[in-house]
């Protein structure tokens, strides 16, 4: 369980993070110490404590490079979609694996601290992913930016709740979930955006 051979700088702090990631999946944010992380990775409080200060800070840089990690992913994913149902496709399954309340990302994405870190990054122009949907969209169905964004969020909140109750239920079929939810966001859209529903 303990880590104590010699890690690099950034190594140990990929490893303190990747504690505090199986920490916070396996028994949620509350259980996510400075105690909790140095006893499970074989480190002192005080080790945690020079690498990211205070508890917060360590949810933060967690939620940071996990976000990151998604963003990631989800370019890589969207670099191979060749409409815009793919398009949607691609984060309705990003947000069913990464954003769902069974995943790290997503139990701490709904934190004020981590709220805000969320808005500074959107402002900054730093979500290329969800630029890719927007245009998207927008080429698919040219409305107004509000409209845009109220869909988007619209149907990002849909496939998330998606994927949580698809972690809830034993006996669901993810593949189905999935075609499930594009279909009612896909749906959801041409009815906000003024198109028919396509049978």
């Amino acid at each position: 369980m303990s880590d104590r051979r010699r890690l690099s700088p950034e190594d140990r702090h990929d490893q303190l993070l990747d504690v505090a990631r199986d920490i916070v999946e396996q028994e949620g944010v509350s259980a996510c110490t400075v105690d909790a992380v140095s006893h499970r990775a074989g480190v002192t409080p005080q080790l945690v404590h020079k690498y990211f200060g205070t508890r917060a800070s360590l949810l933060q840089d967690l939620f940071r490079r996990e976000d990151d990690r998604y963003q990631a992913e989800m370019r890589e994913r969207l670099a191979d979609a060749n409409s815009f149902e793919d398009v949607v496709r691609v984060f309705v399954t990003a947000n069913f694996d990464q954003l769902s309340s069974a995943t790290a990302i997503g139990q701490l994405r709904v934190l004020p601290e981590i709220a805000a870190i969320q808005d500074d990054r959107r402002r900054a122009g730093g979500r290329s992913a969800e630029r890719v949907l927007v245009r998207a969209m927008t080429a698919e169905y040219p409305t107004s930016p509000e409209i845009t964004e109220f869909v988007l969020r619209l149907g990002s909140a849909a496939s998330i709740e998606a994927g949580n109750l698809a972690a809830q239920r034993q006996d669901t079929d993810r593949d189905r979930d999935i075609d499930d939810a594009v279909r009612f966001i896909l749906a959801g859209i041409r009815e906000l955006a003024g198109k028919p529903t396509r049978n």
